[in-house]
């Protein structure tokens, strides 16, 4: 198989698995996939999905969230020459757990408890998101979360596919859980407040700003823009988004 950019290099370096070798998951949001590419994904032969988000009262989670598709060789290749999946495929997992059981195993993590605050939908699986909650190997939560997983590759802005690390060598726990975060914990997993302000207002108010941009890399423009913001010596809230707003107008026309 030639290299691609849509699974880890060590996998088309080394023979497909044979059986008895960990299973291959992709992990993809739907709703970032244009209604082309989410039909020619579910209709690749040889995979199938298990939502993560299943709620009978808001059935568009199922179909817009995240999913797990199981993979062959056959079915990488055919997803691989599509080219279609962007920044919708947030992770590949390696596990040797049936691929439902692992999406009931994951599915507890789309909803944060943090303290002091209500319930919360949570996009766990994002590649800061993710590394910071394996960067909590005490919480009470990690072993259910990560527990039964082999390995997760998360995409970083090099186009490479890295691993997060050794996960735990227990079995994940069977009983129910919950992602219960500390108010400082949630607060880092939310990001900067004012990248989320300000890319929420400028998509909502001048979609144009986007119209070419992926959706994961909106809100890395617009962290960029507040930092030359910043160096700028802009300290006022509507100066700032003012700046930005420029900025990402004047980086369109250069296009």
């Amino acid at each position: 198989m030639a290299e691609v950019a849509t699974i880890p290099v060590d996998w088309q370096r080394t023979p497909w698995p044979a059986e008895e070798a960990p299973r291959r998951i992709a992990l993809i949001e739907l709703g970032l996939l244009d209604p082309a590419a989410r039909t020619a994904l579910f209709e690749t032969p040889g995979i199938t999905a298990w939502p993560l988000l299943q709620d009978d009262r808001q059935p568009h989670l199922a179909a817009e969230g995240p999913c797990l598709f199981e993979v062959t060789l056959e079915s990488v290749a055919e997803l691989s020459a599509q080219q279609v999946l962007g920044c919708a495929l947030h992770a590949w997992i390696e596990s040797r757990m049936a691929t439902l059981r692992l999406a009931s195993q994951l599915a507890p993590a789309m909803v944060a408890y943090p303290a002091g605050e209500p319930p919360a939908l949570l996009r766990f699986y994002l590649p800061r998101v993710i590394r910071q909650l394996y960067a909590e190997p005490h919480a009470d939560w990690h072993r259910a979360l990560f527990g039964g997983i082999e390995q997760w590759w998360w995409p970083a802005d090099d186009s490479s596919w890295q691993p997060l690390g050794a996960m735990p060598e227990q079995a994940p726990l069977e009983s129910p859980w919950q992602l219960t975060l500390s108010a400082s914990l949630y607060q880092a997993l939310q990001g900067d407040p004012e990248v989320r302000t300000a890319t929420r207002v400028l998509t909502q108010q001048y979609p144009e700003l986007f119209a070419d941009v992926c959706a994961c890399a909106r809100s890395q423009r617009v962290e960029a823009a507040l930092s030359a913001a910043t160096e700028a010596g802009l300290v006022q809230r509507g100066e700032r988004l003012a700046y930005v707003y420029r900025r990402l107008l004047a980086e369109n026309q250069e296009r």
